[in-house]
């Protein structure tokens, strides 16, 4: 018990994941704020603007608990990563990595809320291949796999590397901190709305 105890404290500090959970939060938070203020025009006039504030409520409260499951898988994976890399070689990995995955997740979203078709010759290619869902996910997993391995291989080499990230890092820590306070404010409102009803 005591072992696993200074292991933890050995991989993490408690300012360590502050800024991991902000970092989790960071790209959850912005891309549901997007979307609830996409949706809130809309939602105003064919209801209210009571309701608009509700579905922006209920955006963010979905993005404070998408944050805080990402947010321990992110945790459970640093307790696995070697024990002699210091806590901000492993904050810098971890969020780093993270941010790189989020923004392939935004950009697939991205992908198919516009309704971008495949070029018809990648239609044909895969018809005419014998093993096409080998095609379509090697041809994802590969980017993706690239540009995770890039950014992990600079975050371990470079010290300047890690120290730039964590600067942004802090920054990220204090935009994320205004958008727990909207958490905050979507649970009030989500109070209030069920009191009423």
């Amino acid at each position: 018990m005591i072992n696993r105890f200074r292991s933890f404290t050995r991989a993490y500090t408690r300012k360590g994941l502050y800024q991991l959970f902000m970092v989790c939060a960071f790209p959850i938070h912005v891309w549901a704020i997007i979307m609830a203020f996409r949706d809130f025009s809309w939602v105003a006039e064919r209801t209210n603007v009571w309701d608009a504030i509700g579905l922006f409520s209920y955006a963010v409260v979905f993005a404070l608990l998408e944050t805080s499951g990402v947010f321990l898988i992110v945790f459970l994976i640093g307790l696995f990563l070697p024990n002699q890399w210091d806590v901000e070689k492993r904050l810098a990995i971890l969020g780093t990595l993270f941010l790189v995955l989020a923004v392939w997740t935004i950009l697939g979203q991205l992908y198919s809320m516009n309704g971008y078709p495949l070029p018809r010759w990648i239609f044909d290619f895969l018809i005419r291949s014998n093993h096409p869902f080998r095609w379509i996910w090697g041809g994802v997993f590969l980017p993706v796999l690239v540009s995770v391995f890039v950014p992990g291989v600079f975050m371990l080499r470079s010290g300047k590397g890690r120290r730039a990230v964590l600067e942004v890092f802090e920054r990220i820590s204090v935009l994320s901190s205004l958008y727990l306070l909207f958490d905050v404010a979507g649970i009030v409102v989500l109070v209030l709305r069920n009191i009423h009803i």
